[in-house]
Order: structure tokens, then sequence, then C-alpha cells
């Protein structure tokens, strides 16, 4: 199961690869997510970034008339993303391909990601399973030392509920 580390660096990596650069082409294997497409499509936007929320990955796409999109996945158990070459053969059986974003340079392949979702890049973090989440420890700007004041302040409060308090005011 990728964990917040993996999915830290499959985001860095993908944002390196990725960002800057115009989508040339999108597929997906679900039918919610070919819908938006349809109706604002994805190709020709520019991909403006790729983050890491806990276990969710979110990639971020310019606005065209409907505004800034945004693209949440969770890899669940056996989720993946790979980079390819156009025309590199995967390392993958192409059924298992969930999500495709293809810049002129590069392949972005999701394989057997369960949970995804578009959006409002706007609304990322304010309705959906991001919402939940404390500070990312692995985040630029976490403070340990305000973490650590808040969850001294709570006293007796189980280890597994702390999450819930050190990310909120």
């Amino acid at each position: 199961m990728p964990e917040g580390d993996t999915i830290f660096r499959a985001a860095r990596t993908l944002h390196r690869a990725l960002a800057g650069h115009v989508v040339t082409r999108f597929e997906t294997a679900y039918a919610p997510l070919a819908r938006v497409h349809d109706d604002t499509p994805i190709t020709g936007r520019i991909i403006e970034a790729v983050e890491a929320h806990g276990k969710h990955m979110v990639m971020r796409f310019s606005g065209a008339v409907t505004g800034p999109l945004a693209l949440r996945t969770h890899m669940r158990m056996h989720g993946s993303w790979h980079i390819y070459r156009p025309g590199e053969r995967w390392q993958r059986p192409p059924r298992e391909m969930r999500v495709l974003v293809a810049t002129a340079d590069l392949v972005a392949v999701g394989f057997n990601i369960v949970d995804a979702e578009f959006e409002a890049a706007s609304a990322v973090g304010t309705r959906d399973a991001i919402a939940d989440l404390g500070p990312d420890l692995l985040a630029p700007g976490f403070d340990a030392a305000e973490a650590i004041r808040r969850l001294r302040e709570r006293g007796a409060v189980p280890i597994a509920e702390f999450r819930k308090f050190v990310g909120k005011a």
C-alpha cells in the first residue's frame, strides 16, 4: 500500500516532469472523469502543479472558461502513477490504466487508481477527503513547534485522535 512518503515522492516526480506543460491528451476509464473532460476539456490546459496531501495526490490544471480544475486521486492498495516517453512500452498492462495525462514529451499513467475525481481547484481540501487531514509532515510549511504545542494542550487525547487537532486552530 502506498504510504504518505511514497505519494509525496510520486507527486514531486510528476510535478517536476509535468508542471508548466500543456496537456495534449487525456484518457480515463472512469465515466465521471470522462464527462468532465467532454464538458470542459483537460487537453489544452497547463498542468500548474502536482501536490501530495497525505495519501491523496492533486494535479492542478489551468483554467479555461470554467476556471482551474484539480484532479484528486488516491491510490488505495494497488494504485500507482508511472511516467513514460510517448510510444514507450508500459510496465503494466493497458487494462489497468485508469487515468492518462500526456504532454508533448511525457505520458503520466495512473494504474489501478480506485478513487479519482475532478473538482474546482479552489475547492481542494474544503469538502473532500482532504478536508479532515491534519497538516502534512512533509509539507514545506509544516510548523513542528506549533504542532507540538497543540498536542500538549490536549493532554490525554489518544494518539489516533491527534490528527484532528494538529492542523486546526
